[in-house]
This record gives structure tokens, C-alpha cells and sequence, in this order.
């Protein structure tokens, strides 16, 4: 492979990593919720809340990062959400709170994949 080929596929590599780690997160919030009915007591509509909230935020949030991200380079903006939507889903099951649950899964969707500049 040329230097060339090996420039081009690194973004694209990142970019796919980090659409996975959204893809994972968004289904490991589903997939708490047994955890959240079973420990927690939530009703079947409390836990499934936190799913719609969490996918409802991304909904809004991701085209709102893409408008910034399309305007100004934000190359840092990759990693950190990926981190920050990995602590979203661990926190979402830590404490309980049900106030505290979905403001944690939310966090999730506030993110967005974006090509490194």
C-alpha cells in the first residue's frame, strides 16, 4: 500500500470505530433495561424511558454537532464523545436515582462522528 492509500483509510477507520462504539452504546442502553426493572423496581415505561430519552437526544444533539463540526475542525470531538458516551452507559447503572439514570444515559447521545481534519 502506498503513503497515500494508508492517509486515506485512517480516517475512514476512525470514523467506523467510533459509529461502532455509538451503535454499541445505544444498545447497551437498551439492554439495561431488565437490569433497571429486575434491581431497580422501575416499571417496564420508567425503564423504557431512558432508551427514549437516550435516542431522542442523539437525534437532536448529532445533527447539531455535525452543523459545528462541518463549520470549524473539532478533531478532538471524536474520541472525547466516544469516552464520554462509555461513561454514560457505565454510570446509567450505578446509583439509584431514577432522576440521575436517564441524565446519564443521555450523555450518550450527546455526540458525533466526524472525519479527523
Amino acid at each position: 500500500m502506498s503513503t497515500n492509500q494508508i492517509s486515506r483509510i485512517r480516517p475512514i477507520t476512525l470514523l467506523s470505530s467510533g459509529h461502532a462504539c455509538v451503535d454499541v452504546y445505544q444498545g447497551a442502553v437498551a439492554a439495561l433495561v431488565p437490569f433497571f426493572v429486575s434491581e431497580r423496581a422501575y416499571t417496564y415505561a420508567a425503564a423504557s424511558g431512558i432508551v427514549l430519552a437516550a435516542s431522542l437526544l442523539s437525534s437532536v444533539v448529532q445533527p447539531l454537532f455535525g452543523a459545528l463540526t462541518d463549520r470549524w475542525a473539532l478533531p478532538w470531538l471524536l474520541p472525547v464523545s466516544t469516552l464520554v458516551g462509555g461513561a454514560g452507559v457505565a454510570l446509567a447503572g450505578v446509583g439509584d436515582s431514577y432522576a440521575l439514570t436517564p441524565a446519564r444515559g443521555r450523555r450518550l447521545g450527546a455526540r458525533r462522528r466526524r472525519l479527523p481534519s
